[in-house]
């Protein structure tokens, strides 16, 4: 504590005139207290570091952690109908229809070209997707269908620059490979033969997906 004599503080230059001590009275008053400073530090926030942090630390004077409000995630637009009805996607809607309109759904159909399986895939094409000869098996025909169905929508796109529909992918399943880019994939310029059965899976792709959106539609009534 820093003391004052008679009125000076110690430690603090005097003046030099002479001081008779015999007479002098000292007064020891204590000086007025030193005024506390309050240092803050910033506090750091991880979000600056590592981006949008889950939890903000507490502070340390055990106070709450101020709110953070995150906004919401963008939702992705749905169409009415689920992803599995996007034309890339050999759902089962898709399988059906194309099953039906290639050999009505037989597994032991053997084409004019030696077209194999229910969905009447060239034996070369098949052997790309899978080492089995089982073209009657149901499961194994369908897991090969849905590989080649997915890399004839991976072309479509790139090369036509667009989403393909039902149409277009059956167009690119019935034909051979080049024949729909060679007519700059309008569907005008198709032989009808090749139109009519396009439409004809397309028709039957949309009644199937209503047929099993009936019990669902029934359930909220």
């Amino acid at each position: 504590m820093l003391w004052l004599v008679a009125g000076v503080a110690l430690g603090e230059p005097v003046s030099e005139a002479p001081v008779d001590s015999s007479n002098a009275t000292v007064a020891m008053v204590p000086a007025a207290p030193t005024p506390e400073v309050a240092v803050s530090f910033p506090i750091l926030v991880i979000e600056d570091i590592l981006g949008t942090p889950d939890e903000i630390p507490a502070p340390s004077d055990g106070g709450q952690p101020p709110e953070t409000t995150r906004e919401p995630e963008p939702r992705p637009q749905q169409n009415e109908h689920t992803v599995e009805d996007h034309a890339g996607i050999l759902s089962t809607a898709r399988l059906f229809a194309l099953g039906m309109i290639e050999t009505g759904n037989k597994d032991d159909v053997v084409g004019g070209l030696g077209e194999v399986s229910r969905y009447q895939i060239m034996p070369a094409v098949w052997k790309a997707y899978s080492e089995s000869r089982s073209y009657r098996d149901t499961e194994v025909a369908t897991e090969v269908a849905r590989q080649h169905w997915r890399s004839l929508h991976e072309y479509f796109t790139k090369k036509a620059e667009r989403a393909p529909t039902n149409f277009d992918m059956y167009v690119l399943w019935n034909t051979r490979f080049g024949y729909y880019a060679a007519k700059g994939f309008e569907p005008a310029r198709l032989h009808p033969v090749v139109r009519d059965r396009a439409e004809r899976f397309t028709n039957l792709v949309e009644d199937s997906q209503r047929r099993e959106s009936e019990p669902e539609m029934a359930a909220l009534r």
